[in-house]
């Protein structure tokens, strides 16, 4: 969304928070690979299982710079794009988000158990996994 590990912005999202004690979006990396295909040289697919607590929402605006795939394991999850009214994916669902669109909604609307989430990231070298809707300015020198 993942290595997740990798992209240490996914922990700084504000999520609404169920309890005070723990993040309501858990990243476990899966597997992480550079593709061997000639015409691929340089993509590498990193994946992980996101699971968000029941209720939890994240409303952080922000971008892949790659494609991205998440199949729903367990539960139900809300996906928004470019702020458009959201798509609920259930359980054996699969949902694509194209290079760089605006992500502006994960939900995990039921409130009796967690969704998991498979996701896969297709990814070239060099890019950014993660880049919130307005970036923080450098600071002035």
């Amino acid at each position: 969304m993942l290595a997740f590990a990798a992209f240490p912005a996914f922990a700084q999202h504000e999520h609404s928070k169920p309890n005070a004690t723990a993040d309501p979006f858990q990243f476990q990396t899966v597997r992480n690979e550079w593709l061997t295909d000639a015409e691929l040289k340089g993509y590498k697919l990193e994946s992980s299982v996101m699971t968000i607590a029941p209720g939890a929402k994240d409303t952080v605006s922000h971008r892949h710079d790659c494609d991205l795939f998440g199949y729903i394991l367990e539960g139900e999850v809300q996906i928004g794009l470019d702020h458009a009214a959201p798509v609920v994916y259930k359980a054996g669902q699969m949902f694509f988000e194209k290079r760089n669109v605006l992500h502006s909604l994960a939900a995990n609307q039921l409130t009796d158990k967690p969704s998991r989430v498979l996701l896969l990231f297709l990814i070239k070298d060099g890019r950014n996994a993660y880049t919130p809707e307005y970036p923080a300015k450098a600071a002035k020198k």
